[in-house]
């Protein structure tokens, strides 16, 4: 259990308002928090309810900031991205989002998804129904008698794409009597037939294309959210009613129609849903600060009011997902069913008759933000001797060798401090020491708790970057030679494997992108007008860094 957690359930106020929330009691406010104050009560809300949790927020940059604080306390977090909505046609399209939305769906269905975040422009989008899009999951079992051509309608039903080998996610091969199926970049579920007969189940290594482990039964979830309702046939008969033969059901007749769900979202889709209605009535909703979520709704549709206007200025087709966007009172009408919990900074006035009821149901706690730096290192030994002894202190370290540094000095400038318990716990002055860390350290009056993240104390100072030696020696980029596989080093986000290239139309504009892929899936667009940034890689390739963020 974590250090910072176990603590709680030894004050009162902590276990009355366990005890409403166990009690089915909603909503519920709880003002007074700082940013990691949030996310310290909404995991606890979790440990101690053992029911999963969805934090909505008002954009994705404070969903990142969420999740990064999140995984101090487990690293299982679920992140639902909003889809960017297709307003004009393009040839090609980043997958990642589509990806990281459907594994939380998927997640959410197995009852897998503990910890959810989201943001209220993603809960706004409307999505295929949960009923339609799990209709169709494939279930193997060893011993059962399949139909191979059934099978293959079924997986490319579900959004898988046959290929010659099943090597990258949502592909899946057919070779005699082995079907593999990549359900993710690293690995895939390989049924081996004799005749008819599933004669064995297994997972394999997409990337050696070996077998791993045997299975008795798997099932096979959608490759993506874009699962059809009915038949193309259908859906091209009523696209043709309403407005003719045109170029975009030519495309959807060729089974090209991904990119055309949403412009004609309405005849794909009958009866849309969101998010929220994936959700049981298990799951408990935090709302991270209730006015920004509002305000941010109502510029959403501003601007998207401001999109669809200028299109019809253009005379063009306005896609159906842009008009079938939710509002405020939408959002706040699907949260009546759940049991919901308002994090606020400060004591919060009436947003809605809502948030009114939450303050009835309200509990006021002491936050406060802490923070120390490299240069206040005696400032904190101050505040961690002062604190000893009357609170508990965890102080967050991030690795172990920054364990060990924070415990020597601990002991070598705070009198009465001479060996610790537990490994890493002081036992009479209540001092704790733990890997991981927070954006921000906190302290809880309530709890008389004092966490501080020691991490920007013992950071390294930041050099500045200099470009690898292979960069002048790597062979110039001749784009047509590339093969995949190929490492690739970029002047600015240093070395990366070359997967494809991709053409990509903007309006008139048709160029063509080198595409990088780095550690944890990340992918870079290269246009192949500014090569002059990038070198072919001479070596093993196992020097590539871990970026933060590409440009796409």
């Amino acid at each position: 259990m974590n250090d910072i957690v176990k603590i709680l359930p030894n004050y009162k106020k902590f276990n009355s308002y366990i005890q409403d929330v166990k009690n089915q009691n909603t909503p519920i406010m709880l003002s007074g928090l700082t940013d990691t104050g949030k996310i310290h009560f909404a995991y606890s809300t979790l440990f101690y309810t053992e029911r999963p949790i969805c934090i909505v927020t008002y954009n994705e940059l404070q969903a990142k900031k969420i999740i990064k604080d999140l995984e101090y306390f487990d690293k299982k977090i679920d992140f639902f991205p909003k889809r960017e909505i297709v307003t004009y046609d393009y040839i090609a399209e980043s997958k990642d989002n589509l990806y990281k939305r459907i594994n939380t769906l998927n997640n959410i269905y197995n009852k897998k998804s503990k910890i959810i975040v989201t943001t209220i422009e993603a809960i706004m989008q409307k999505i295929i129904g949960k009923n339609s899009l799990y209709k169709n999951i494939l279930n193997f079992k060893v011993g059962e008698t399949i139909n191979l051509d059934n099978i293959k309608q079924q997986l490319m039903a579900l959004g898988y794409e046959r290929t010659e080998m099943a090597d990258t996610k949502s592909t899946f091969s057919v070779r005699g009597g082995i079907i593999d199926i990549a359900i993710s970049e690293k690995k895939g579920i390989r049924v081996e037939l004799w005749g008819d007969e599933i004669d064995s189940l297994r997972y394999f290594d997409t990337m050696s294309q070996r077998s791993i482990e045997k299975l008795e039964e798997a099932k096979i979830y959608p490759a993506h959210e874009f699962v059809l309702e009915k038949d193309t046939n259908k859906i091209i008969e009523q696209l043709i009613q309403k407005y003719g033969e045109n170029e975009d059901i030519e495309k959807i007749k060729e089974g090209n129609y991904l990119s055309k769900i949403d412009k004609y979202f309405d005849d794909f889709y009958n009866q849309p849903e969101n998010l929220l209605n994936y959700l049981g009535n298990d799951y408990i909703i935090f709302l991270d600060e209730i006015s920004k979520i509002k305000a941010r709704s109502e510029n959403i549709l501003k601007d998207t009011e401001n999109i669809i206007r200028s299109m019809y200025e253009k005379n063009k087709k306005v896609p159906d997902s842009l008009k079938k966007l939710g509002n405020y009172l939408d959002f706040l009408e699907d949260i009546k069913t759940k049991q919901t919990i308002y994090l606020e900074k400060q004591d919060l006035g009436f947003v809605d008759k809502q948030s009114m009821h939450a303050k009835r149901n309200g509990y006021s706690f002491s936050y406060r933000e802490v923070n120390f730096f490299r240069s206040s290192m005696d400032l904190l030994l101050k505040e961690v001797q002062e604190a000893a002894g009357n609170k508990t202190v965890a102080i967050l370290c991030g690795n172990k060798e920054n364990v060990k540094k924070v415990k020597q000095l601990l002991i070598e400038k705070i009198p009465g401090i001479t060996k610790f318990i537990n490994d890493n716990i002081i036992n009479k002055k209540s001092i704790m020491l733990s890997e991981g860390e927070l954006q921000n350290g906190f302290e809880c009056y309530d709890f008389n708790l004092l966490v501080i993240s020691v991490v920007e104390i013992f950071s390294s100072v930041q050099k500045k970057k200099r470009l690898p030696s292979e960069f002048k020696q790597g062979e110039t980029i001749i784009f047509t030679e590339l093969k995949p596989g190929d490492y690739i080093v970029h002047k600015t986000n240093g070395i990366g494997e070359f997967i494809g290239i991709s053409t990509i139309k903007t309006g008139n504009v048709t160029k063509d992108y080198i595409k990088l892929k780095y550690k944890d899936d990340d992918i870079l667009y290269i246009p192949t007008n500014s090569l002059d940034n990038i070198r072919k890689y001479i070596g093993t390739g196992d020097r590539a860094p871990k970026i933060n963020r590409l440009r796409k």
